[in-house]
């Protein structure tokens, strides 16, 4: 699930937008220590990338929680699933909780699917 805000708004910290507007990927700090990556349209090999970067940025000791919201992911492809196994070892070196909400999206789920359940236990 993801966090909701204690005011009024997320406090929006980094956006980006694909080239060809197929991705964005929105980081907000939804309260202190808490840290809600929030991921729009494909992730492919080229967005991936990004991702992985966003996600090497964001995931450490002064952030306690780390979610991931892929509710709105269109087309999820295992470039993508290797940028969360990565994040998910980042987080686990540093201490971190990070969560993964797949929210409605098919793609995402799909994908889940085909894994072994202990592959990213924080996934939802």
């Amino acid at each position: 699930m993801v966090p909701e805000p204690r005011s009024a708004g997320h406090e929006l910290t980094t956006a980006w937008v694909d080239a060809h507007g197929r991705c964005t990927i929105h980081v907000l700090r939804p309260r202190p220590g808490t840290v809600l990556v929030r991921v729009d349209g494909e992730i492919d090999l080229a967005t991936a990338r990004k991702l992985d970067e966003v996600l090497q940025s964001q995931v450490g000791p002064e952030a306690g929680e780390v979610v991931i919201d892929l509710g709105a992911v269109t087309f999820f492809s295992v470039a993508g699933l290797n940028s969360l196994l990565r994040a998910q070892l980042l987080a686990d070196t540093a201490g971190a909780r990070l969560t993964i909400d797949t929210g409605d999206s098919r793609a995402v789920r799909r994908l889940f699917a085909l894994l072994p359940a202990e592959s990213l236990s924080s996934a939802r």
